[in-house]
């Protein structure tokens, strides 16, 4: 079950597993790219959700299709295996992250990028990327003891 709030360490002792899942995620996301490009070399230009739909096109286009559906539903399930952690995805190419924490009594985001080590930013709920700031002592970094 996911945390409702997590602290820095926490969020830090998954970051292996975010890694992970990123890896992945970004070789399915080039699968996907290939089998567009690939459908686009052939002259057939579809959308994303055409290419969801299964009984339409040649042979070969069905196939494709196949592929495509492969990839995006293994994408989705990385997608759900970083919500089952409690982050939320904020962009997938730049691998992007977002955990709700506490900053004193204030809800924020602790926000996590593919490449970072350790969590150094938050923001306020209301802001994006653009509004991280550097972490801070108001921020927990251990788990807070409840007796």
């Amino acid at each position: 079950m996911a945390r409702t709030h997590f602290t820095v360490g926490e969020v830090e002792q998954l970051i292996p597993q975010l890694e992970q899942i990123f890896t992945d995620v970004l070789q399915l996301r080039a699968g996907l790219r290939g089998v567009e490009e690939k459908l686009d070399r052939a002259g057939i230009r579809m959308s994303r959700e055409d290419l969801l739909e299964s009984d339409a096109g040649t042979l070969e286009v069905r196939q494709a299709k196949a592929v495509f559906r492969g990839f995006y539903e293994a994408l989705s399930d990385e997608i759900d295996n970083i919500r089952s952690l409690g982050g939320e995805v904020k962009d997938l190419d730049s691998g992007l992250v977002d955990f709700p924490g506490k900053r004193g009594s204030e809800e924020i985001l602790l926000c996590w990028k593919l490449g970072e080590k350790h969590i150094g930013y938050w923001h306020p709920v209301d802001a994006g990327f653009a509004g991280r700031r550097p972490i801070d002592e108001q921020i927990p970094r251990v788990p807070q003891r409840l007796d």
